[in-house]
């Protein structure tokens, strides 16, 4: 395998033990429970997993998991890497980049499947050139931010390598924060994060979402070695999965109690908001996107020659989507 998959392998166990230290000594982890990771604290596509525990959705389909939190999407694949999460949430972004280092990562779904993101800028700023020089705040390389960061400057004109500077400061608070003293001019947030800066008056000056770009932004990811081994699990968490989607959609004030325990967020419009605006874009069937994986690997290409020789299909494994659409399961769902 080489020495860049047993890196990954190395970080991955130190992302997961910072992501153990994160949850109460009351809900660690007992013999055979299954660690599902998800990347984000925020009200939002995270929230799906949430709910499948809050509301017994694994309970009810026999597994025993533990959702954990590791806030990049790049370290939860390191931990499903690593087989300390067997089952998790990552991005497009992280599991080619895994594929591409000789990583065994598949996609099982995808539940936010376009790039749902805002550039945003201090007031000063209004036009795309006014960004030649300014620096901009980013989270750390390969995660979703890092890329619709990049895809952002270059819808607008702009090469991200040699018109703006790009720093590393981490989630959207500290990207903020830094927005607010002047350290930096502009940044991207998700539409879940939307009303928090609405509020502190900073404008959109792209809006990614209405180009709807095919993209891999959150999703459902193993590994083929874990597929192989535990078919029955894999297919058990994705039954949770499709219907704690269904849930999340029907089931408004459930939901936002859900998110608001997660997120420590007690806002009930952003919540709110959040509900209502998911509801709209997750699919029902959580098919991950091939076509959103050849977007990422477009982009990956012009760094990363490999990534144009990598074959999109290679990264997912929709069978499971497939089985519970094929059987009724998610029809019937909506029958009830």
């Amino acid at each position: 395998m080489g020495k860049e998959p047993a890196r990954w392998n190395k970080l991955a166990s130190r992302a997961f033990v910072c992501g153990l230290l994160l949850l109460p000594t009351s809900i660690l982890p007992a013999a055979e429970r299954i660690y599902s990771a998800y990347f984000s604290p925020a009200p939002g596509a995270s929230a799906v997993i949430w709910v499948a525990k809050e509301a017994r959705l694994f309970d009810k389909h026999g597994l025993d998991v533990a959702p954990v939190l590791i806030p990049s999407s790049v370290r939860t694949l390191q931990a499903i890497l690593a087989g300390e999460s067997a089952i998790a949430e990552s991005a497009g972004p992280a599991a080619a980049s895994a594929r591409l280092a000789g990583g065994d990562v598949v996609a099982l779904a995808g539940s936010v499947n376009i790039l749902t993101y805002y550039l945003v800028t201090l007031p000063s700023i209004t036009r795309a050139e006014e960004l030649k020089g300014k620096i901009g705040a980013n989270q750390s390389p390969g995660t979703i931010a890092d890329f619709a960061l990049r895809v952002s400057l270059r819808k607008l004109g702009l090469d991200p390598t040699k018109d703006v500077s790009l720093r590393s400061i981490g989630v959207l608070y500290d990207r903020i924060a830094a927005m607010q003293k002047g350290i930096v001019q502009f940044t991207v947030l998700t539409e879940a994060e939307k009303p928090i800066v609405d509020k502190l008056g900073f404008p959109i000056l792209l809006d990614l979402i209405s180009l709807k770009i095919p993209f891999p932004q959150r999703g459902i990811y193993t590994t083929g070695k874990y597929i192989k081994e535990q078919p029955d699990t894999v297919r058990r968490y994705m039954r949770a999965y499709t219907e704690a989607i269904h849930y999340f959609k029907t089931r408004k004030e459930e939901t936002m109690q859900i998110m608001r325990k997660y997120s420590r967020l007690e806002d009930r419009n952003v919540l709110e908001h959040t509900q209502n605006w998911f509801t709209q874009n997750m699919p029902e069937y959580p098919y991950p996107p091939v076509e959103g994986y050849q977007v990422v690997l477009q982009e990956m290409a012009s760094t990363n020659p490999k990534a144009a020789a990598l074959n999109a299909k290679e990264l997912v494994d929709a069978r499971f989507v497939k089985e519970l659409e094929d059987s009724g399961f998610v029809a019937g769902l909506q029958r009830k």
